[in-house]
């Protein structure tokens, strides 16, 4: 079983986005869209630019990437 995982750069780690943020960032993967989001795994809302792979939250701008894992 293969399992979508939405993680960003934070130096050289990436770290896993919250369930939440998952589903919604898949959403806006699958509808080529780019949108304002909630997430527990920052303070406030981010922007997240599918066509540029990015967050942006607080003016700092945080690449992110779908990975797929065998489960």
């Amino acid at each position: 079983m293969t399992v979508i995982q939405w993680v960003y750069a934070n130096g050289s780690s990436w770290i896993v986005l919250d369930p939440l943020a998952q589903q919604h960032i898949e959403y806006l993967w699958s509808q080529n869209a780019s949108n304002w989001i909630q997430t527990k795994s920052f303070r406030t809302p981010v922007y997240v630019d599918v066509s540029q792979m990015c967050l942006v939250e607080g003016g700092l701008s945080y690449t992110i990437a779908r990975r797929m894992r065998l489960k």
